[in-house]
């Protein structure tokens, strides 16, 4: 009998966690249904909305405006956990360039670009648009600086059609969140590739993300420990950032080289900065399932190693020396 019951406990909070998970990942979208309702309740002016994934992690950022007013946004707002989150945002936009976003590719870095037509001027303005988890940032640009580069598919959401008589209609807003397919997200898959080293053949696990091969940055460092191309990672908590010195033997910290198989069940892309000997350096990472990954050839840029692709073999070559 207690065997028994021990086994209906266990089903039960499995099922508990599954159901709590599913929760956590679609809560949002209550969440932001019961926040812009308060917001238009508050003021009904407030009804024009977007929904944008700055981010890249599945959950849009929300930005409200002013209906008719020529200026900035009125607020932002996203989820963090299960918590909504003001969004602080700038004053120097008219909100609508957030419907008309175009998303370059430099070099596996995305920028994001909205594009603004002031009202009474036939000039355009382009603004590069900066999102760090709770800062909404813009920068003027120029649109040369970024007609270079390639642009990749993306789509943000825009409505106005949220009242009746006045007041704000729960199932508008609802029908329009509902209607974000969260279709902006990251994806990895596991990467296939073989990893040499001077030749041999080392067990590293790694994700693909837009065809390029990422790792972790530790694993990379504890292959590496003993070779020319040696180099320590940590994490400086007064600048928030990962830090990495040259030519210094790896510290074990544990875990390192663990198999990481499992599916890519969360893809951002990452904000904290990168010291490499006391200078910052900018590169492109992101957090996979929790752990911080990094493309190898960066990796080998920024500490000196050279990186090449064998595609007959599918093999990620290194060379220290």
């Amino acid at each position: 009998m207690k065997k028994i019951l021990s086994a209906v406990i266990t089903v039960v909070m499995i099922c508990t966690m599954c159901t709590a998970n599913t929760f956590a990942a679609e809560s949002w979208r209550e969440a932001f249904v019961t926040r812009l309702m308060k917001i238009m309740s508050s003021d009904p002016s407030y009804n024009e909305v977007v929904l944008t994934d700055l981010d890249r992690n599945g959950i849009p950022e929300a930005f409200v405006m002013r209906d008719g007013l020529d200026g900035g946004i009125s607020a932002g707002f996203t989820m963090n956990g299960n918590t909504i989150s003001n969004i602080e945002v700038p004053g120097n936009i008219i909100g609508r360039c957030l419907t008309d976003i175009t998303v370059y590719d430099k070099e596996g870095r995305y920028i994001f670009v909205g594009r603004e037509v002031p009202r009474y001027s036939s000039v355009i303005n382009y603004y590069k648009l900066m999102f760090d988890g709770q800062t909404l940032s813009t920068e003027r640009i120029l649109k040369e600086y970024v007609s270079a580069y390639p642009t990749i598919p993306y789509v943000d959401m825009y409505g106005n059609d949220f009242l009746t008589n006045g007041y704000p209609n729960r199932t508008k807003i609802k029908n329009f969140v509902d209607g974000y397919e969260g279709i902006n997200t990251l994806t990895a898959t596991n990467s296939n590739a073989r990893l040499l080293v001077d030749g041999e053949d080392v067990e590293v696990s790694g994700y693909t993300v837009n065809d390029s091969n990422y790792y972790k940055i530790r694993d990379i460092a504890m292959v590496l420990r003993t070779s020319a191309a040696r180099f320590d990672v940590a994490w400086d908590e007064s600048l928030s950032a990962i830090t990495i010195s040259k030519g210094v033997k790896y510290t074990i910290v544990g875990g390192e080289l663990s198999e990481d198989k499992g599916a890519a069940l969360n893809v951002e892309q990452n904000s904290a900065p990168v010291y490499v000997d006391g200078e910052e350096k900018e590169v492109l990472s992101y957090n996979i399932n929790g752990n911080t990954y990094f493309k190898i050839r960066d990796i080998g840029d920024m500490v000196g190693f050279a990186v090449d692709w064998d595609g007959d073999a599918q093999a990620v070559i290194i060379r220290t020396e």
